[in-house]
């Protein structure tokens, strides 16, 4: 028999604030914080503006750390001290028990954009070797190991929207194999000049700013930042140590779509099937779910398709069975969305109803609401739709022995 896989401890940044208590805050009054950016020129997102990461990392070693980078940072350190981990004494260096899965998109965008275009209109003799270590896409992840001395499994993991999904999908088999003792896992990602521009390049932007997941006026997704990550271990390992787990990961269900690169399958078939994956591995049925989570942004192709992948999944049991989309208050976090979908479902766990959807309208047939909606179940299910043919989902639950 398989080890059973626990959430024990979480971390969160996100431009609704710093932590987990802003973060439900904000979700939980109803509201967006997609606003016009101080930061980047009056573009319309969900960003967190400038912040000093002093106090959870100190000062030292934080100037070579970019944005993005000290955003998981700081995500990693909350989740290290909720969790009450302690690592082995006698391991002066850091704990090769403890480790690090990070799903992004981009991983410091920024940084590799600055530093392609110093190198082309300056001259590579002023590049910065310094500027180099934050241009790949595994440096965040690097970055945070190093920060946090994480001697164990170091992973990134890109895979379009639902990289923080696969993530977290992951770091579970890892422990379930025994490869791994602790592992924090979820998605980071952070918005810049580059991300708002090739939002707007592509045609994804809302020009209005106001998403609306799924209704008949919605016209874009608005980009978002943040990091968001779980502590995963065993059951036995967090029993072992004195930890009650919060939530156990039940099944994960992955499928891509082949498909234009940037372009949703409009008839939903690799979701539909993602989903049917994730039931079948957490040995569940459609009507055992009790609510879900929404990959949903406002896009209009990409909402549809959503919708049309839950009505072929959940059939009749769609009626009444509550949904939220968080992006409506987050933004479209890219990497960091699915971590962020997992941390909103725990949440709702919790306090055994999904949160509303800001600016939430009768959409599609489905139930979302602008106001929290009882939990129909004690099973939660979170989409990580990708505009790239990634589509994963995944199921959580309340801890119970």
């Amino acid at each position: 028999m398989m080890p059973r896989v626990v959430v024990t401890a979480e971390g969160m940044m996100t431009a609704a604030g710093a932590g987990i208590e802003a973060a439900q805050e904000a979700l939980w009054s109803g509201k967006t914080v997609i606003a016009p950016s101080e930061r980047l020129n009056g573009a319309l997102m969900a960003d967190i503006g400038e912040f000093d990461p002093a106090p959870w990392l100190g000062n030292k070693g934080v100037r070579v750390l970019d944005r993005g980078t000290r955003l998981l940072c700081i995500a990693s350190q909350m989740a290290l001290t909720a969790s009450g981990y302690t690592a082995d004494p006698s391991v002066a260096d850091g704990d090769p028990n403890l480790g690090l899965v990070v799903g992004t998109l981009f991983g410091g965008v920024h940084s590799i954009a600055s530093f392609d275009w110093t190198g082309i209109t300056e001259g590579p003799s002023w590049v910065s070797p310094m500027e180099f270590a934050n241009t790949v896409i595994n440096a965040p992840a690097g970055q945070a190991a190093i920060k946090q001395k994480l001697r164990g499994v170091n992973s990134t993991i890109c895979s379009g929207l639902a990289s923080g999904l696969y993530a977290i999908s992951y770091a579970a088999d890892f422990l379930r194999f025994g490869r791994a003792k602790h592992l924090l896992a979820g998605g980071m990602e952070e918005v810049c000049e580059e991300t708002s521009l090739g939002f707007r390049k592509l045609g994804i932007s809302s020009p209005t700013g106001s998403v609306h997941p799924f209704a008949e006026n919605r016209d874009g997704a608005a980009p978002g930042e943040g990091a968001a990550l779980w502590m995963l271990e065993t059951a036995d390992t967090a029993e072992a140590r004195g930890v009650t787990p919060m939530f156990e990961v039940l099944g994960f269900g992955a499928v891509y779509d082949a498909h234009p690169t940037i372009g949703y399958n409009p008839r939903g078939e690799g979701a539909a099937a993602a989903i049917r994956m994730a039931l079948a591995n957490s040995d569940l049925k459609p009507e055992d779910i009790g609510g879900i989570v929404a990959s949903a942004n406002g896009s209009p192709a990409g909402d549809e398709m959503e919708a049309r992948a839950l009505k072929a999944v959940f059939g009749d049991t769609l009626n009444g069975l509550p949904i939220c989309a968080p992006k409506a208050l987050f933004g479209e976090t890219m990497g960091a969305g699915g971590g962020i979908g997992a941390l909103v479902a725990g949440f709702a766990l919790r306090r055994g109803e999904l949160p509303p959807t800001a600016g939430a309208s009768p959409a599609n047939g489905l139930q979302l609401s602008s106001s929290a909606q009882p939990l129909r179940g004690e099973n939660v299910l979170i989409n990580a739709f990708s505009c790239d043919g990634n589509n994963a989902s995944l199921v959580v639950r309340l801890w119970k022995k």
